[in-house]
């Protein structure tokens, strides 16, 4: 028997150091993961012989979970967690067994961090609701709202499963648009490589060839080199221009009063403004709906629908929608005159007549969603054209450009 001394963690995540008697490494690697340890470094021998081994692979481990630690939680992983929650929850699992589980199923230490912390908060009295108002990582404003309706009504699970699906569409609709953009954008910057080539890299060898046999340059070598020329002088200028709007303008749309023109004009837009509208409505409208669902008011709903409408003029119409349900007026006579759609007005009217509002908002997010897809579609269908058509007749005119120069070396004339 030989004694092996070892850097293991433990289920919980703990780090522990020690020893034990085996035969040999293998068996002494089995006997750790019998015990539920994650074996880090193993070693022959007393603490010193460890400290070597040790030292490097400690050291990745600390710095591996330090990374993992400021990585910010994805989409995909409050979905998931979500998911298994509503799960755990109706199958009878308690609170705090359901917090633990979910916890140790997440892949990220963040996650599993804030599952544990909430559920310390509960041991020491606290409502679930209170416990993860803190967590906002994980769990936005509009989600502890949901919560602690679900905590009133006893729909926890219920509550955990609209959170889901809210997330999922949310992600659904950045993966939407994202894959709409990547085709265009790929056509626009091969071209934008090819015609800066045979600008910069071509036509002024040939323009000097000319020039140095005395040959008079045509028309539109001329024009290509003169555009050349331009880029050269004011293209730095350009770029600035454009990074500048890049940068500014989501620094101008923190000021209330630029946003809401910013946002206001990208929903005039012509082709997009459709799209950006349909999105926010989508979003708006499944927010609302879930919200009543989950035995929220009709004022909680538009305040929470003010401060997750990603276009601040939807946002405003929100808010002022709220502040006239405070006074005591009906939804539909708040929301008259606001920024948003007339079908928008139309359904909310249905709804509240109906007594139904959640199911109208449900099926006017369905609507939007549709009209979101129509429009995307429409928009990867026409740009890719669109961009093909300018790139061609660019990269044509340069072919053009350059022929006509070879025609006039060819022929003298």
């Amino acid at each position: 028997m030989s004694r092996y001394v070892y850097f293991c963690l433990n289920a919980g995540g703990a780090e522990l150091r020690g020893a034990l008697e085996a035969p040999d490494e293998i068996s002494a690697r089995r006997k750790l993961r019998e015990q539920g340890m994650k074996v880090l470094s193993l070693a022959e021998g007393d603490v010193s012989a460890l400290s070597g081994q040790q030292g490097w692979r400690e050291a990745l481990w600390r710095a591996k979970r330090a990374l993992a630690a400021q990585r910010s939680i994805k989409n995909s992983e409050r979905m998931l967690f979500f998911q298994q929650m509503s799960l755990m929850l109706g199958a009878g699992y308690t609170l705090l067994e359901s917090l633990s589980a979910c916890g140790k199923l997440s892949a990220g230490a963040r996650l599993h961090r804030i599952a544990e912390r909430s559920a310390e908060r509960i041991r020491r009295g606290s409502s679930f609701s209170a416990a993860v108002s803190g967590e906002k990582e994980l769990f936005s404003r509009l989600a502890v709202q949901m919560v602690e309706a679900g905590e009133l009504s006893g729909e926890l699970g219920a509550v955990f499963d609209r959170l889901a699906i809210l997330t999922e569409r949310s992600v659904a609709l950045r993966r939407q648009i994202v894959i709409a953009m990547i085709y265009p954008g790929f056509v626009f910057l091969v071209g934008v490589g090819v015609v800066t080539y045979l600008v910069t890299g071509v036509m002024p060898k040939l323009v000097n060839f000319l020039s140095g046999r005395g040959k008079a340059l045509p028309w539109a070598a001329r024009t290509m080199m003169d555009v050349s020329d331009w880029l050269s002088s004011y293209g730095g200028l350009i770029l600035l221009g454009i990074a500048g709007a890049v940068i500014g303008i989501p620094l101008m749309r923190k000021v209330d009063s630029l946003r809401w023109g910013i946002d206001r004009g990208a929903l005039s837009l012509p082709v997009f403004g459709g799209a950006f509208a349909a999105a926010a409505m989508a979003q708006a409208a499944w927010i609302f709906g879930m919200l009543i669902q989950s035995r929220l008011t009709v004022l909680e709903a538009l305040r929470a629908c003010a401060r997750s409408s990603g276009n601040f003029a939807y946002a405003s119409a929100f808010s002022n929608a709220a502040d006239r349900v405070l006074t005591g007026k009906s939804l539909t006579a708040a929301l008259e005159g606001s920024a948003l759609p007339p079908l928008a007005l139309h359904m909310a009217a249905i709804g509240e007549k109906s007594g139904q509002i959640d199911e109208a908002m449900e099926s006017l997010g369905a609507f939007y969603q549709k009209m979101l897809d129509a429009r995307v579609k429409i928009i990867a269908e026409m740009i890719g054209p669109v961009l093909v058509l300018m790139v061609a007749g660019v990269a044509g005119f340069v072919y053009f450009a350059f022929f006509q120069a070879m025609l006039t070396i060819s022929t003298g004339a």
